[in-house]
């Protein structure tokens, strides 16, 4: 499991557009959202490895104004491709890469109870990570890992191809943006 904080300077500025606060600072810039990740990973040589990785993200925001709810949630499928360089110790080991994935975002957005708006977007996401692996036996391992990433995702669409944008506004939302996070899981070893 994994926990993200970062920015969407597109939604964001959606965001000011469609609420009508009178003061813009009540939205805020960073948001937390969780991942929930898995993957497998290939050695190539004592200090080169490959790996396969996918997360599942998820972030909700919810905003009131007088009786009005603004209630979205994002979830982004996030599946990577990572050349990690290993640091290899008899009780532990420290990876150091970069990875990169196309991923498929999509934002609902919850007008009422029930009615909710769809909207999707997919591009380019890249990631660096740390990880830190301490051995607890033989063939299992901690997984405690940092990272940063940078998100390229197109403009969010509606079913019929119409983008998101704020109520008398031009601007056309995308939720790309960057940020750090934090994993902590488990490793098993199949060798």
């Amino acid at each position: 499991m994994g926990i993200d904080y970062g920015i969407s300077p597109g939604f964001n500025d959606y965001l000011k557009d469609q609420i009508p606060y009178s003061n813009k600072d009540s939205i805020k810039s960073f948001n937390a959202a969780i991942e929930f990740f898995g993957g497998i990973e290939k050695e190539l040589s004592k200090t080169i490895s490959v790996k396969l990785d996918y997360s599942y993200y998820v972030r909700s925001l919810s905003y009131s104004f007088l009786y009005e709810v603004y209630d979205y949630t994002i979830t982004s499928h996030q599946p990577y491709v990572f050349a990690n360089y290993l640091f290899k110790y008899p009780n532990y080991n420290i990876k150091a890469g970069i990875g990169f994935g196309y991923h498929f975002q999509q934002v609902d957005n919850k007008v009422n109870p029930s009615t909710t708006l769809t909207y999707h977007s997919s591009g380019l996401g890249m990631r660096l990570e740390g990880v830190f692996t301490p051995r607890l036996s033989k063939n299992f391992w901690a997984y405690l890992g940092g990272f940063a990433f940078g998100n390229f995702y197109s403009k969010l669409k509606d079913s019929n191809g119409n983008v998101l944008k704020a109520e008398n506004s031009t601007h056309e939302a995308d939720v790309g943006g960057f940020g750090v996070g934090a994993r902590i899981g488990f490793l098993i070893n199949l060798n």
